[in-house]
């Protein structure tokens, strides 16, 4: 079984659906719940920003035009928080301004309300079959013991599956990007957490030293006062 989705419910999805419209809400949230595995709501757009921050969704769904076209500004923000983040349309508005719009912040799928079970289930399927492609990703080798496996989040140590949490993965990943280059520990935190001003340099810390224990120890290196990096061979 796919670890994102069977046929009946995407099974390790956080789904964070973000409207305005108490009706619309209610109506929809039901439907969801029994789509995903894991569902948050919020009924407005400062909220709906303060959520994506917290829970790192793998989708989100919102509407285009909410409180006053402020759906639009919501949705700019959230590409300068979550870039990568797959965002759903679910509205009633079927104008083509709009449609362009939603090209041009990348969005995954527009959906015109009243969207049925079935259409919203394909849709996310189909977006994470696209995000996470379980069988395409080759794993990422970072010692002769030890390679990580994006699409199942999970380090493998000698044969061993050690899984991360979403913070770990995130940090880890973040660092393979830009593997033997210095990170700052403000570049990091803006990158794990954003949105959010308010990390402690300690919430770092220990992330960092979590993510050792699971057989990265010898790889992520501190410069004190300046940052981390990976620091992986050359031929790895």
């Amino acid at each position: 079984m796919n670890k994102y989705y069977d046929n009946n419910q995407l099974i390790d999805i956080t789904l964070l659906y973000i409207e305005d419209d108490s009706e619309r809400r209610l109506f929809y949230t039901r439907l969801l719940k029994g789509v995903c595995a894991k569902v948050y709501v919020s009924a407005n757009v400062e909220d709906g920003l303060t959520q994506s921050a917290k829970l790192a969704p793998e989708i989100i769904l919102t509407d285009i035009r909410m409180q006053d076209r402020q759906g639009v500004s919501m949705l700019q923000r959230l590409r300068e928080l979550e870039s990568d983040v797959p965002v759903v349309i679910l509205s009633i508005c079927e104008d083509v301004a709009c449609f362009q719009k939603a090209i041009e912040l990348d969005v995954s799928a527009y959906l015109l309300h009243p969207s049925s079970v079935e259409e919203l289930k394909n849709t996310f399927c189909k977006i994470m079959k696209k995000c996470r492609p379980e069988n395409e990703q080759e794993p990422v080798v970072l010692t002769d013991t030890l390679v990580y496996q994006e699409n199942i989040k999970s380090l493998i140590d000698k044969g061993e599956q050690v899984s991360l949490n979403k913070k770990e993965a995130r940090l880890l990943e973040y660092l393979l990007k830009y593997q033997n280059t210095l990170l700052s520990y403000s570049d990091i935190k803006k990158h794990i957490w954003p949105g959010d001003t308010e990390v402690s340099s300690a919430s770092l810390r220990t992330l960092i030293k979590n993510l050792r224990k699971k057989g990265l120890s010898s790889l992520i290196q501190n410069i004190s006062g300046r940052g981390y990096l990976l620091n992986l061979p050359a031929d790895k």
